[in-house]
C-alpha cells in the first residue's frame, strides 16, 4: 500500500495472485535499489562539503524547514 499508493480498501479488494505480483515486485525494485546504493556508497565520512561541491550537491541556503534563528 505505501509503495504503490493504495489505499487499504484497494489493496484489500485486489485478487490474491495481483497482490503476490505486486509484492514480488516492490521485493524486486527494492533489493535493486539497495544493491545500487551499496555500489555507490553514500557513507557520513564521504559527505564533506567539499565533495558535496564538487557533486554539485551543496547549497547556498539553508532549507527553510532547517532554519533555527532567522
Amino acid at each position: 500500500m505505501y509503495y504503490m499508493g493504495f489505499t487499504y480498501t484497494e489493496a484489500y479488494v485486489l485478487p490474491v495472485w495481483q497482490r503476490i505480483w505486486f509484492l514480488q515486485r516492490i521485493n524486486q525494485e527494492l533489493k535493486r535499489s539497495n544493491k545500487n546504493e551499496q555500489s555507490a556508497s553514500r557513507a557520513m565520512h564521504h559527505n564533506t562539503g567539499e565533495a558535496r561541491a564538487l557533486q554539485g550537491f551543496s547549497r547556498e541556503n539553508v532549507p527553510a524547514k532547517l532554519r533555527r534563528f532567522s
